[in-house]
C-alpha cells in the first residue's frame, strides 16, 4: 500500500513539474529580435482597463519588443494597422480597454515587417531575384510564407558582415536561414509580397 501511495505521490510531482515547465514564457514573449504578431481588432476588444501588460500580452501572443528604455509591444491589427502597447513594467497596468486601444492604432510601417524561415526557391531576374521564404516557426500571429524581392538596393549580410556591392543577392542560396525586412508597402496576400530592405543569411544550406 505504502508503494502505491509513493508511485502516485511520484506521478502527482512530474505533473505539476510538466504544468510548471509549459507556462506562459514572458521573456521570450517580448523580444527585440521576435516576428512581429499578428493580431485581430476582436482580439484588441477583449482586453479590459486594469489588466497588466504581463496578461495583455499573454492573451495576444509574442511580439517584438521596438522599445529603447520603455518597453514597446508592437503587434499589426487586421493586416493593416499598428498597435503600440508602451509600458515601463510587465506588472503596469493597462488604462485603456479594447475599444480606447483601438482608436490608438497607427497606420503601418511596413519596413518593420519581416519574417524568418528557410529559401525555398529562388527565380532569378533581371536585376535580382524573388524567393519563397517559409517561416520556420508558425502560429496564427506571425507570417507563414512570403515571396521576397531582393534587388540591387537591398543589403544582404552574411557571417554578420555586409555583403559589398550591389550582387549580394547572388549569395542566397536554397536552403538557406534567412532574417528579411522589407521596405516600402507589402502585399498582404498569400503568401506576402515585398522588397526586401535587408536580407541576413543565417545559416548556410
Amino acid at each position: 500500500m505504502r508503494r502505491i501511495a509513493l508511485v502516485a505521490l511520484a506521478i502527482v510531482i512530474t505533473l505539476t513539474g510538466c504544468r510548471a515547465t509549459s507556462k506562459f514564457n514572458m521573456e521570450d514573449a517580448l523580444r527585440w529580435d521576435n516576428p512581429i504578431g499578428y493580431v485581430t481588432s476582436g482580439d484588441i476588444s477583449d482586453i479590459t482597463k486594469g489588466m497588466t501588460y504581463a496578461a495583455i500580452i499573454e492573451r495576444l501572443g509574442p511580439t517584438r519588443d521596438v522599445g529603447s528604455g520603455l518597453h514597446v509591444a508592437l503587434y499589426i491589427v487586421d493586416r493593416t494597422k499598428s498597435l503600440y502597447l508602451s509600458f515601463a513594467g510587465l506588472e503596469q497596468i493597462c488604462s485603456k480597454d479594447g475599444a480606447e486601444l483601438l482608436q490608438s492604432l497607427e497606420a503601418t510601417d511596413f519596413s518593420m515587417i519581416g519574417i524568418t524561415g528557410v529559401v525555398r526557391n529562388i527565380v532569378q531576374g533581371k536585376d535580382g531575384i524573388t524567393m519563397l521564404v517559409e517561416a520556420k516557426q508558425v502560429s496564427d500571429t506571425t507570417l507563414s510564407a512570403a515571396s521576397v524581392t531582393v534587388t540591387m538596393q537591398s543589403h544582404v549580410i552574411r557571417d554578420q558582415m555586409p555583403i559589398e556591392g550591389p550582387f549580394g543577392y547572388t549569395k542566397i542560396e536554397v536552403g538557406d536561414t534567412v532574417e528579411v525586412n522589407f521596405t516600402g508597402p507589402v502585399t498582404m496576400s498569400s503568401p506576402v509580397m515585398g522588397v526586401a530592405a535587408v536580407v541576413t543569411i543565417m545559416t548556410a544550406p
